[in-house]
């Protein structure tokens, strides 16, 4: 009786044990892992393309140029981060960038909306006068399902080199001038 109760016990593991390991279908794929997905815009604001805004000598009197941006949509511009830099030469400036005159300084700065990013150009003496030379920006827009940590304050080195270590997924774009409608 014992030897039939250790053959029924035995038969009985190896029965489960076996089925435990025979694979399964394929089940739905899971949610993405643990990365970033992010968009990046190259602008290039043509030099005769900046538009007046009010009127000389008024406070707020300064030149601006506006771009598409279908990837800003309203759930990013709720919770999402975007970041502009200016390249000027080999180097780049996060925005907003002071530029110091002899007597005055000229800011290059940047707006956005939902479907929209926008430049600014104003000068401290407000006779703000538009740039001579075609303007190139970068515009980083980072999904907001991504980490926690703080990247408004990273140059533009410091973010591409944290997006490759968390193995972000993204796409760049160039843009000329599309006025907003």
């Amino acid at each position: 009786m014992k030897k039939l109760i250790v053959l029924l016990l035995g038969l009985s593991i190896a029965s489960c044990s076996y089925e435990s390991n025979v694979p399964g279908p394929v089940g739905p794929q899971g949610p993405p892992g643990p990365g970033l997905s992010y968009r990046i815009i190259d602008a290039t604001a043509l030099f005769e393309n900046w538009l007046p805004f009010n009127n000389p000598g008024e406070i707020d009197y300064q030149y601006y140029q506006e771009f598409n941006a279908p990837e800003i949509d309203q759930y990013t511009f709720d919770n999402g981060l975007v970041i502009g830099y200016q390249i000027d030469g080999g180097t780049t400036y996060t925005l907003p960038n002071t530029i110091n005159f002899d007597g005055y300084t000229r800011e290059f700065s940047l707006y956005y909306g939902v479907g929209y990013v926008g430049f600014i150009c104003k000068d401290s003496d407000l006779q703000s006068t538009p740039p001579d030379v075609d303007q190139y920006f970068k515009v980083y827009i980072v999904n907001p399902s991504s980490g926690k940590r703080d990247l408004s304050g990273m140059s533009q080195t410091e973010l591409e080199l944290y997006l490759r270590e968390m193995k972000a997924e993204g796409s760049a774009r160039e843009i000329k001038l599309t006025r907003k409608k």
